[in-house]
């Protein structure tokens, strides 16, 4: 089998720079998709997944564009000036791109996490084929709640000494302005309150393009969060985002579900036209 080709570089986002890697396809292109991951240790702990999924799709005939935000990961800028509509921006640029690199075959945006958030919005405004979500939060504000959930229960087993301080006491810091380290990165009044009205933007009933949520708890029908539009597959636990671990969780159900949706968004789209 010919090896995969994976291309690093960086976009133009105004003073700042997108980085990307390209996974090119290994056999004849049958599709495109831009993959908006998750943030902070999420990224970090879900990163071999994710490279993995990206290298599973592109030596199946799927061009894959990958990317990091602006202020994480390989990407320049302040992570302190960061805000969702900002991140929502780095995506726009990155189906830029993808369109001129992978033309002549149906584009799908799809977000793991904070990035199925990005994603939704993105889908809303963009002329791709398909949407794919990952275990979409509900909205940007409960994603960081979640978050600041996480950082009080290590504040509480690192046992810094400090007086023990709760979410709520975090959330009045950023009110008042204040920076916030969470995860090693440094939260701002501007993040914030850029995530509250942030909600989950799922399409509207009436969307002619495919579109798909996936939950990986495992989760029964009745508890989809898009009935007929939802797919439920238990990944082990803990979830892959949430702990480095385990580095090579079986996700073949994921992976093959997912693929099949991605690969048949451009023939969907016909029946539909």
């Amino acid at each position: 089998m010919p090896a995969l080709t994976e291309s690093p570089g960086y976009l133009s986002q105004g003073e700042d720079s997108l980085y990307y890697v390209h996974h090119r396809a290994l056999t004849e292109r049958r599709a495109a998709v831009l993959l908006a991951g998750p943030l902070g240790l999420e990224r970090a702990h879900g990163y071999v997944v994710w490279v993995r999924w990206a290298r599973f799709l592109a030596a199946r005939g799927v061009e894959v564009l990958r990317l990091d935000y602006r202020g994480s990961g390989e990407s320049t800028g302040r992570f302190d000036e960061m805000t969702f509509p900002r991140w929502e921006e780095d995506l726009r640029t990155g189906l830029e791109h993808l369109r001129r690199v992978s033309p002549g075959v149906p584009l799908t945006v799809h977000g793991l996490r904070l990035g199925a958030l990005l994603a939704a919005r993105v889908f809303r405004t963009e002329p791709v084929e398909g949407l794919l979500m990952w275990e979409p939060p509900e909205s940007g504000r409960a994603h960081l709640m979640e978050v600041l959930r996480r950082k009080v229960a290590a504040d509480n087993l690192e046992g810094t000494g400090g007086e023990a301080r709760s979410r709520e006491d975090y959330v009045t810091e950023l009110e008042a302005g204040r920076h916030v380290e969470v995860e090693g990165l440094p939260w701002s009044r501007g993040l914030w309150r850029s995530s509250e009205g942030y909600g989950l933007a799922v399409p509207e009933k009436d969307e002619a393009r495919p579109w798909r949520v996936v939950h990986l708890d495992g989760r029964p029908a009745e508890r989809f969060l898009a009935p007929g539009r939802s797919r439920s597959v238990r990944a082990p636990r803990p979830f892959f985002w949430t702990t480095s671990n385990r580095l090579l969780p079986e996700l073949a159900e994921l992976y093959e579900d997912s693929l099949g949706f991605i690969a048949g968004t451009g023939a969907r789209q016909e029946v539909r036209s």
